[in-house]
This record gives structure tokens, C-alpha cells and sequence, in this order.
């Protein structure tokens, strides 16, 4: 696996990557190992939008942004772990663009005002994608 570093085109500081839209910050987020050790081949990202720029397209943007950049990392794999049920961006976005659900947790969160609520369980062959689907530019 390529470590990132310094001389990787994509690199910023701690794998945090951002969007910016006339200056602004409209998103960020960051790419890890998911595992240690013999798994560590396989990442995971976190995610965050900007409540201004909800519903835009930065989501999926970010999303297809990721894909490409862990590929380029030398990942070959993507697992989130938990993606809960009420956040239905994430939901829409991962079965957009191929992630495969692989797992159901019951009552995984614990949300203010709904009580518990399942997480989802998503994987990406990274070694699968299709560069020219996934351009940064």
C-alpha cells in the first residue's frame, strides 16, 4: 500500500481534504485506515457538508472525490461502518454510486427525539473503479 506523504498530489495535513466554492469551505473529509495491520489495505471516510450548501451536489462531489483519492493512496477497499439510518444523503449517495450494502445494525445510534435507530454497512472495490468515472478537476 502507498502510504501518503508529502509528494502525493492529493496529500494535505492528516489526509483531511477539503471543498472550497468562491473561498468558502462547503465540505471536507477524511480518508484512514478503516483496520490495522493486515486489513489496513481497506479505509474510511467521514464526511461533513456545510448546512449552506446542502442539497447541491458537494456530497456526491465529495463522495466521487474520495473514491478516487483512496484508490490513488494505494486503498483497495472502502468499509463505513456505520451510516445511520436518518441520514438519508448518505444513504442516497453510496447506493448512487455502487457502494455494496453489506450489513444491517439494529438500533445502532441512539438519536435525539427518535430513540435508536439501525446503521448501514457499505464496501467499494477500490481496485474496481473507473478512473475516468471519478475525474478531480
Amino acid at each position: 500500500m502507498v502510504r501518503p506523504g508529502n509528494s502525493n498530489p492529493y496529500y494535505l495535513s492528516h489526509n483531511v481534504f477539503v471543498a472550497r466554492s468562491n473561498g468558502s469551505l462547503v465540505g471536507a473529509f477524511y480518508v484512514k485506515p478503516n483496520f490495522p495491520g493486515r486489513s489496513s489495505h481497506i479505509c474510511n471516510a467521514g464526511f461533513v457538508v456545510h448546512r449552506d450548501h446542502r442539497n447541491k451536489g458537494v456530497g456526491e462531489f465529495l463522495y466521487r472525490s474520495y473514491l478516487r483519492i483512496a484508490r490513488d493512496l494505494g486503498y483497495e477497499g472502502s468499509f463505513f461502518n456505520i451510516v445511520y439510518a436518518t441520514n438519508v444523503g448518505s444513504l442516497r449517495i453510496c447506493r448512487k454510486l455502487g457502494f455494496v450494502e453489506v450489513g444491517v445494525i439494529p438500533r445502532a445510534g441512539r438519536m435525539k427525539g427518535l430513540g435508536y435507530v439501525d446503521a448501514h454497512q457499505f464496501y467499494y472495490d477500490l481496485t474496481s473503479l473507473d478512473a475516468a468515472d471519478y475525474s478531480i478537476g
